[in-house]
């Protein structure tokens, strides 16, 4: 061997990389320390005994491949194969070979890369950068569906990333202010509170929660500092929508100061209309005593016309503060408790459970916004009866035919009728029979910051509505409010409770809430009995399983038109007349209606259509 060869192979010795030579059969002609350690074994001589198909390869059926595909090359450049070492385990190795021709035989010259823990490290890079490309992304549509906002600023206070509903909320693209300041935010489009100041005290290290206004939204806003290895690098901000939380307490407020201004001035109108009696029954005494001429009668007439003014006012005041009846609207309790429900989550401790069970065609007779205190108060009450020990609020509601019995449980009986009957429960400590009693009092209460005017609105408004309220509770079973409010609708398992004058039965399919509540209501006062549907498919239903005498049917729908309602009517009931009604007429003659109604029509021309269609009935 010569100087230049021996010098040659004390460099391969001295490599950190593994190498060999070996023959086309698999014989290892010479081998490194480094390979020899690389593949486990204890000695040169030992793995120079081996053959790289049978022993070193895991798959010999591989170098077979590998030599044929690159023999022709008359080298491997990094080629990717898997190994194994003597104890068994599998290595990954890149192969880097010289193809020798020589004539006695062919020999590969390779240089062994062991890349096992390379690539173990990036399946688990790649494996990490999925969970975080997963969380971001579920991150973002939690984000979404709490309806908030999102960003992150450096040090220097420019947005550097933002998220969240930001077109849906704001109405501007999300990235309109990436890689602005707050200054130059705060220049373009201000916010009611400067938030400068607020992100350099997140800066800090505080965490600031305030309220702020922008672009027509109520806004609760939290920035807190942002860490990298314990280093603050900038500041992470989120705001929530608030503003139908801050518009319903708007109207809480208002409502309860009409409430107090309603109980304050109920007591003043009884104390003063008792003045009024005795002012004008005294004046009215000694007017008959006086003649026509007589004197003292013009004082006595000024007094006696500064009473009756006097009680005109009363009027006045007691129809202004809402003690004079109600609005009538068709209203579906379902979506109602559903967006409390929304409202109420911020509010609701995470130990309280809600339960909700009610059918989304029950549909009551009532002003809205009232019904909506009386169930948002309710809801509160059963929180505030649970508070820090935590519990279940129950809310079910059913159609109820009630016979007018009066029950233990009354604390406003409900005439005899159909009502939507609901029911909020907790399973609270309940009240003793003490605390039911005056529970309903204005100005009483049993909690430290409490008015004593909730529940007290709730038994007025449902008085005014002429409902029912019960109460079931006692110490230690908690407590079950159950409301009936008069309901629109008799499904056919139930009768209606007073059949109609005429006997027949009326279908209005229309899909504006406003119509069908008026055409129902204008229907009834003419004598027959009413049904609803919101669409055609809800109609069909009707008619199919409930003795419908004719049908009221609007031309331009959503889902199902007009005219392919008429169609399928005409096909389940030849003879069963259609009314068709429409703000335009020029489909009218593509539809084989029985008659038609132009919007708007008076309730003299629906009197006079279904007289002529529905002739009344023999008794």
């Amino acid at each position: 061997m010569s100087l230049r060869d021996r010098e040659l192979y004390r460099f391969f010795e001295r490599s950190p990389i593994g190498m060999f030579r070996c023959d086309e059969p698999g014989r290892f002609h010479y081998v490194n320390p480094a390979l020899v350690r690389m593949l486990g074994y204890d000695s040169a001589e030992e793995l120079l005994e081996k053959n790289i198909a049978r022993d070193v390869y895991a798959d010999p059926e591989d170098r077979v491949r590998l030599f044929a595909r690159y023999r022709h090359q008359g080298g491997v450049d990094g080629a990717r194969a898997r190994w194994k070492t003597k104890q068994g385990r599998e290595r990954i190795v890149l192969l880097y070979s010289q193809i020798i021709e020589e004539p006695e035989a062919t020999y590969l010259d390779t240089s062994v890369l062991d890349v096992t823990d390379i690539e173990t490290t990036n399946i688990e890079l790649r494996k990490q950068r999925e969970v975080l490309e997963t969380t971001a992304a579920m991150l973002d549509l939690v984000v979404r569906q709490m309806q908030a906002v999102y960003w992150v600023v450096d040090r220097d206070l420019r947005i550097c990333r933002s998220g969240g509903v930001i077109r849906e909320l704001f109405g501007i693209q999300p990235g309109r202010f990436l890689g602005m300041t707050l200054d130059q935010v705060q220049r373009v489009d201000p916010v009611s509170t400067d938030p400068v100041g607020m992100h350099r005290r997140a800066l800090i290290g505080e965490t600031v929660t305030y309220t702020n206004e922008w672009h027509g939204k109520h806004l609760v806003t939290t920035v807190c500092p942002h860490r990298s290895n314990g280093v603050i690098v900038g500041a992470i901000g989120t705001c929530i929508d608030m503003t139908t939380q801050y518009m319903l307490e708007r109207r809480m407020v208002d409502a309860q100061r009409a409430e107090s201004l309603g109980v304050l001035a109920g007591g003043l109108a009884h104390d003063f209309n008792n003045l009024l009696v005795a002012i004008l029954g005294n004046a009215d005494l000694a007017l008959r005593d006086i003649g026509p001429r007589g004197p003292g009668r013009a004082p006595l007439e000024n007094i006696q016309q500064a009473g009756l003014r006097g009680a005109e006012l009363i009027e006045q005041l007691l129809a202004y503060v809402g003690h004079r009846g109600v609005a009538s609207t068709r209203v579906s309790p379902s979506p109602v408790i559903e967006e409390l429900i929304r409202i109420t989550a911020p509010t609701m401790p995470r130990n309280i459970e809600l339960r909700v069970e009610i059918a989304s065609d029950l549909v009551l007779r009532g002003d809205a916004s009232q019904i909506r205190q009386v169930l948002l108060n309710l809801m509160n009450n059963a929180r505030d009866a649970l508070g820090s020990r935590g519990g279940t609020i129950a809310i079910t509601g059913q159609l109820l035919r009630h016979d007018g019995a009066a029950h233990a449980d009354d604390v406003i009986a409900a005439p005899a009728g159909t009502y939507v009957e609901i029911e909020i429960a907790d399973d609270g400590p309940g009240m003793s029979s003490e605390t039911r009693r005056r529970i309903f009092e204005p100005f009483f209460t049993t909690k430290s910051t409490g008015h004593g005017l909730g529940l007290a609105a709730v038994a007025g408004i449902v008085r005014a509505h002429g409902g029912g309220l019960r109460l079931a509770t006692a110490p230690g079973e908690g407590a079950r409010f159950q409301l009936q409010w008069p309901s629109t609708f008799t499904p056919g398992e139930l009768t209606a409770v007073s059949p109609p004058a005429n006997g027949h039965t009326i279908l209005i399919i229309d899909d504006e809430d406003l119509v069908r509540d008026v055409v129902a209501r204008m229907i009834e006062d003419l004598g027959y009995a009413a049904i609803t549907a919101t669409d055609g498919p809800a109609g069909l239903a009707i008619v199919d399983s409930l003795p419908i005498d004719a049908v009221l049917v609007d031309l331009t729908m959503p889902r199902m038109g007009g005219l392919d309602v008429v169609k399928a009517l005409r096909l389940r009931r030849p003879d069963l007349p259609i009314v068709l009604c429409s703000g335009f007429d020029r489909d009218v003659r593509a539809v084989r209606a029985d008659a038609y109604l132009p919007k708007p029509f008076r309730i003299e021309a629906l009197e006079g259509t279904l007289a002529r269609l529905l002739p009344p009935r023999s008794s």
